[in-house]
């Protein structure tokens, strides 16, 4: 039995490496990754683009009793996101698009241009453990912050 499980995970293990590694070939992207991101796309769509993940983010950062109080008349608190941020992230099927669905609300978050100094970077920390936060793989996403900061 712990053969079949050993051999099982090399397999898994394999199948990932080669799934996630990009090739270039004359300067031009593997369809393969190409495919896979349409992929994810699809599966972060269907889960509402993370809209209640980047809730919970905005709203983790919160310190002051009163921008508390203004989120949650506005859009609830982060007791009421969290969970549907984890449904959210249930939807998605693949692990690695899980990350890539955060890693695109980071995006945003930056483009919008609200959080800075330490906000920014509690905002990075709890993005990056958000799937094992719910209890979903893979426990920790590796964000590129060079492309975010």
């Amino acid at each position: 039995m712990a053969k079949v499980i050993m051999f099982g995970a090399i397999c898994l293990a394999i199948l990932f490496m080669s799934v996630t590694a990009t090739v270039t070939i004359g300067g031009v992207e593997n369809p393969i990754r190409e495919q896979i991101s349409q992929r994810c796309q699809q599966q972060i769509q269907r889960a509402q683009n993370l809209r209640s993940c980047d809730e919970y983010l905005r709203q983790s950062t919160k310190f002051t009793e009163e921008e508390e109080i203004l989120m949650d008349q506005q859009t609830g608190d982060w007791r009421q996101s969290f969970p549907r941020c984890c449904e959210q992230l249930e939807q998605i099927e693949e692990e690695q698009c899980r990350c890539e669905g955060i890693t695109q609300v980071m995006q945003q978050e930056q483009q919008r241009g609200e959080l800075q100094g330490r906000e920014r970077r509690e905002v990075l920390k709890t993005a990056q453990s958000l799937p094992g936060l719910c209890r979903l793989s893979p426990h920790q996403c590796d964000i590129p912050t060079r492309s975010l900061f």
